[in-house]
Order: structure tokens, then C-alpha cells, then sequence
């Protein structure tokens, strides 16, 4: 990439969190479910609910909260609370009919195609939609995942397409979990990679995942607007380095072969951009590939205080200058992601 402003192609993009994975934090009455909701009595929302239908819409209905009761579980803190992430929120509901039926709700309405011509109007390129390794439907008998989301995600590319916005999607989860976050689908009692790094089978069926979800977007026709892959999100420090190493090549490999050479795939730094500047990626097969670098500014009291410019400015100064430093010269190019 050329270093002059004018030659640089620039990525206007936004992240489509909450929708095809759940995170409680984006749809917390996702996860406020009473019995009502879990034995398919009454499926019923919140005032203000995003994923709920149209007040208009026969189906819908507000909660009664002095007939449901709240459905409370026993979470990784040892406390009750409400289900603290995907795989607890689905394991809640008596079916898994039932758990697809409250689910549907959510994906058919949680984005509109009026968001996408908002998008557009505010000059939007790229979006990357966060997406779980099973979307495809790769589901084990003993898992509680929950199926039937590709079909909006093919719906949404159409209006991206429509609107001249490209995709890029992000296989947010791993099976055992990259990270344990809940954001993996899982949440753990600390944050670890281990689950993952250390079981060859989950590390294969997260291959089978970047397989099976590039051939999808080829099948479906959706290549002209899906240009970008991210194969595995956030995996965390403690991941084996050499595991890492061989699953990006492979997954690498896998998009590329599936979707073309010039599809860009991007990768988690493992929260630390050092670990990449060893000369890996520098040769021409891994063009267009980028570090998925993530510097925080929510979780500390003083990044919190600071304004929006201050914020700015020190994404693009400190962290911007600790991906340039640590990377190899030929990937300081690669975008820094920060959630302020």
C-alpha cells in the first residue's frame, strides 16, 4: 500500500454485534427470559425491544411480568442470574423447537433493511457481521446451539448488495471456546484459550467451519459482496502459539481456495500484535491478510473519562504506534479495531 492519503483505498466499516450471536451485554431482554419463554407459553417481549415484531404484528405481546416468572440460572460466578450467553440461553428453553421459535424473533427483526440504507447514507463501506462456527448447522447431538440463522444473513447481503456495501464476516466462536468469553458462545470462569489450543478436534472443527462457511457464501452466490473473512476472533494469549500458527495458514488456504485469492481474511492478534512480528505473513501468498488488533478504552475508568477526540487520538497515536512497532514492516498496514 502506497503511504500518499490519495492512493490508499479506505474502509469505512461498522460491526453488526448482537445479531447472529447473541451477546448480552448489545441485547440484554435476549437473555431476561421468564418460564413463559422457556416452555413456549407465551413468547413475549419488552417495551423497546429491537428484535421484537411490529406492535401492529398479531405475534406480538408484552411481557406480564406478575404471571412469568424469571428464569434464573446457576451461572460460572456461583450466583443466580439470567443466562450469561448463548449455549446457557439455549440450554434454558424445554425444546429446542421452542428455543429456535424465540430465537427466529430475533434474527428476522433485530436488523432492518432500513439500517443498511442508513448505512449507506452515512457513507458506510464495509460492515462485518460477527457470525457463530455453526451456522452452517455443524451441531453435535449433545450441544445446545441453536440453528436457522443463514438464511437471514443471505437476506442481508442481498440488501448490502443492493446499496453497494461489502461483507465482512467474523467466525466469532470456536467449539470449546478460543477465549472463554461469552462472546465465544461460552463462558468460562476465566479467561483461557485452552479448551481450544489443546484439542485437536476442536481446532479441526473450527477448520471445518471456515470450509463449510466459505463454501456457503460461494454457493449462494453472495462472493460479489461477502470480499472478507475472518477466521477465528480474539483467541486468547494463552493459545498455543505453534496451533495458532498452523490453524491461520490452513484457514488461510481453506477461504482462499473456496472464494479466490483476492478475498481479504483477517485474524486475532492473540492480544498481542509482538507475537506476529517473527516475518510469518511477509511473503506474497498472505496479500490482503490482515491482524485483528483490539485496544479497549471501556474498561478502565480513565479511558472512560476521556472525550471522543481524546479518544481519537489516542487510538491513533499509542495504540496505533504499538501495532506499527511490534509488526512486521510489511503488515503495518493492518487495521486496529478499538470499542470506545
Amino acid at each position: 500500500m502506497d503511504d500518499s492519503t490519495s492512493s490508499k483505498s479506505w474502509i469505512r466499516g461498522v460491526d453488526i454485534g448482537g445479531w447472529l450471536l447473541m451477546e448480552r451485554w448489545i441485547t440484554p431482554y435476549m437473555f431476561a427470559i421468564t418460564d413463559c419463554h422457556t416452555t413456549g407459553e407465551s413468547m413475549c417481549f419488552y417495551p423497546g425491544q429491537i428484535s421484537a415484531p411490529p406492535t401492529t404484528s398479531p405475534h406480538h405481546q408484552y411481557c406480564d411480568l406478575f404471571h412469568c416468572k424469571p428464569h434464573l440460572i446457576d451461572s460460572v460466578s456461583g450466583e443466580k442470574d439470567f443466562p450469561v450467553d448463548e449455549y446457557t440461553l439455549s440450554q434454558s428453553f424445554d425444546s429446542k423447537d421452542i428455543a429456535e421459535k424465540y430465537f427466529s424473533y430475533h434474527f428476522e427483526f433485530f436488523v432492518a433493511k432500513s439500517d443498511v440504507i442508513a448505512l449507506h447514507e452515512a457513507g458506510v463501506t464495509h460492515v462485518k457481521v460477527p457470525m457463530p462456527h455453526w451456522i452452517k448447522g455443524e451441531i453435535k447431538d449433545d450441544e445446545p446451539w441453536v440453528g436457522g440463522r443463514w438464511l437471514y444473513f443471505i437476506r442481508f447481503v442481498g440488501w448490502c448488495r443492493e446499496y453497494g456495501i461489502e461483507v465482512w464476516v467474523d467466525i466469532q466462536t470456536a467449539p470449546g471456546s478460543q477465549n472463554g468469553f461469552d462472546h465465544s458462545g461460552q463462558l468460562l470462569a476465566l479467561p483461557t484459550c485452552e479448551h481450544w489450543s489443546s484439542s485437536a478436534e476442536n481446532v479441526e472443527r473450527s477448520l471445518q467451519a471456515v470450509n463449510e462457511i466459505a463454501q456457503g457464501i460461494m454457493d449462494d452466490s453472495l462472493g460479489d459482496v461477502v470480499t472478507g473473512f475472518g477466521i477465528l476472533h480474539e483467541p486468547f494469549s494463552d493459545c498455543d502459539g505453534n496451533v495458532v500458527r498452523d490453524f491461520s495458514n490452513t484457514a488461510f488456504e481453506i477461504v482462499r481456495s473456496i472464494m479466490g485469492s483476492e478475498t481479504h481474511v483477517f485474524m486475532g492478534d492473540t492480544f498481542d500484535a509482538s507475537e506476529w512480528n517473527t516475518a510469518w505473513w511477509t511473503d506474497p501468498g498472505h496479500s490482503r491478510t490482515y491482524l485483528d488488533s483490539h485496544y479497549f478504552h471501556v474498561f478502565g475508568e480513565r479511558n472512560r473519562a476521556l472525550s471522543p477526540k481524546q479518544h481519537i487520538a489516542l487510538l491513533c497515536t499509542r495504540n496505533a504506534h504499538h501495532v506499527a512497532t511490534k509488526m512486521h514492516q510489511r503488515t503495518k498496514e493492518y487495521p486496529a479495531e478499538s470499542a470506545v
